[in-house]
């Protein structure tokens, strides 16, 4: 039997921590992560999450940077900052127990989640600070097995997002790639959330943005998507 890692929900439950953790960007790169200094302007068309391409999207005409991990090399906004994922994950966890009510919220032990957040690649965050009490960022995961089909990866977003948009097959350098949109109320606060699953050798590689603002969202998925290519 092909094992297929329970990916959207780990990675449903670290943007939960993020979005309601309220992080301040420090300036240094994420553990595996790095970005390259030198920002470019992004030529290639983007994608709008439905197969087609839109030239006008955000990662046309912004000035963007180079974000790495060992898996994968992908585009963001230039301006972003990355962190150290471990520093995130704990600043984000605080005093409140949140790890623990996102491990209750999910039906695993606290200590089965904090394993899988050990995955963790990259964290990287907006400048500018949060909007709304939703600070906009990208994290990177990466966990063994094959990337689940469409239906399978829809019925795991339904078990933890209050409401989910479609999920889709979109092309990226990378190849195949799942991309859904969700959102999720964490402690009154309104999370607008784009997802993305790729294969990489035996890896699926979850890329998941965060935002007050769908369209935000939608947008930085959307550079993701039209610059993501295996390391």
């Amino acid at each position: 039997m092909t094992r297929r890692p329970r990916t959207a929900p780990a990675a449903l439950a670290l943007l939960a921590l993020l979005a309601a953790g309220g992080l301040s960007a420090c300036g240094d790169d994420a553990e595996t992560g790095t970005a390259d200094d030198t920002s470019t302007s992004a030529s290639a068309g983007t994608d709008g999450g439905d197969g087609t391409d839109d030239p006008e999207g955000a990662g046309s005409t912004e000035d963007t940077q180079e974000i790495s991990t060992d898996q994968v090399t992908l585009r963001l906004p230039g301006g972003w900052e990355s962190l150290d994922a471990e520093e995130a994950l704990a600043q984000a966890d605080g005093e409140d127990g949140t790890l623990a009510s996102i491990a209750e919220r999910l039906g695993v032990p606290p200590e089965q989640l904090e394993a899988t957040l050990q995955n963790v690649d990259l964290v990287a965050v907006a400048d500018g600070g949060a909007q709304d009490g939703v600070l906009t960022n990208v994290n990177v995961l990466h966990q063994s097995g094959e990337l689940p089909g469409e239906d399978e990866f829809a019925a795991q977003l339904e078990q933890f997002a209050d409401t989910t948009g479609d999920v889709t097959t979109v092309e990226a350098p990378v190849g195949d790639v799942l991309r859904a949109d969700y959102q999720l109320d964490i402690n009154g606060t309104a999370g607008q959330f784009e997802v993305l699953l790729a294969q990489v050798g035996g890896d699926v590689v979850t890329i998941t943005v965060t935002s007050a603002d769908a369209a935000d969202a939608a947008e930085v998925a959307d550079l993701v998507v039209a610059t993501l290519e295996a390391a």
